[in-house]
């Protein structure tokens, strides 16, 4: 890390794996903390490490941003910092440079996208103020208390639901995930970086098999917050062969018993507020609409 003792500057450099409990501070201290999601599965990935970067004004940090794999930036920053303006715009246009490094990248979109909480005016007004474009489509997190109960559904005869077996499994996993969401949005290298982030347990990463052996939903579970009973239930999906057995239902419903057995509290899932299969999904299971997630766009030209 760079360090100084002048107050007046304000200075960019690379990110280090030393430097994430500072990251993790700064998230920690925003108004909306789930503004960067994943952030240890995140790291794992080349195009992520190559795009990380910190902002410090004198020896504190004041700002976190990479670039996704998506084109989606992502970053955090105090909003106390007395350079504030300099450093929004210092994030986005360093978003810009990594979105324009992409250009030419098969399925990758011509914009730097980025997103907010419904509810955060001030990064809502900064977005709008450096050219961002409100989009249609909203994300959406809905939320079950596991004290309520957990309906268990059967599945049809001959499928069975079960853990993954591991990295042995991981182009099934890959091509399972592709075929249900209809894109190519999930690369071997981001399911790996998945299975290896330090939350991920293989037991909660559910699989529904055909009676012929074939993968044919699932539901990647976990911990979101383990100290404070906190767990997720997504990404979930059913290969378009399998749809409309109830597997999706039947895999999350037994997600949901085992969070609750390992001593889960809450669960959430999140959608976009275009799929309205798994937003009908959640509420059956007894999920709830909690929060709404905003998105951006700014041409890279």
């Amino acid at each position: 890390m760079i360090n100084s003792s002048d107050s007046t500057h304000l200075t960019q450099c690379p990110f280090s794996s030393g430097d994430l409990p500072y990251v993790r501070e700064l998230i920690a201290r925003a108004l909306d903390s789930a503004n960067i999601v994943d952030l240890d599965e995140q790291l794992l990935l080349s195009r992520v490490q190559a795009t990380a970067r910190l902002w410090k004004h004198g020896a504190r940090i004041v700002g976190f941003a990479f670039v996704d794999d998506y084109n989606n930036l992502w970053f955090e920053l105090d909003t106390h910092c007395e350079m504030l303006p300099r450093l929004e715009s210092e994030i986005v246009e360093w978003g810009l440079v990594c979105a324009r490094a992409s250009t030419g990248i098969p399925g990758l979109p011509s914009s730097l996208d980025c997103s907010s909480s419904a509810h955060d005016a001030h990064r809502i007004d900064m977005l709008q103020r450096h050219g961002f474009v409100a989009d249609e489509v909203h994300s959406l997190r809905y939320s079950r208390s596991l004290s309520d109960p957990i309906a268990a559904y059967s599945l049809p005869p001959g499928f069975q639901i079960r853990p993954v077996k591991g990295v042995e499994e991981l182009e099934q996993l890959v091509a399972l995930h592709q075929a249900s969401f209809g894109t190519q949005n999930l690369t071997v290298e981001q399911r790996l970086a998945m299975m290896n982030a330090s939350y991920y347990q293989r037991e909660l990463d559910l699989v529904v098999v055909a009676p012929g052996g074939e993968l044919a939903a699932f539901c990647v579970a976990g911990w979101h917050d383990q100290p404070h009973g906190l767990a997720r239930t997504d990404p979930i999906g059913t290969h378009p062969r399998f749809q409309r057995l109830g597997l999706a239902r039947a895999v999350v419903s037994a997600a949901l018993g085992l969070l609750k057995q390992s001593g889960a509290h809450t669960v959430t899932l999140g959608t976009s507020s275009n799929n309205l299969a798994m937003r009908k999904l959640a509420e059956d299971l007894g999920f709830v609409c909690v929060a709404e997630r905003l998105w951006f766009s700014k041409a890279i030209a």
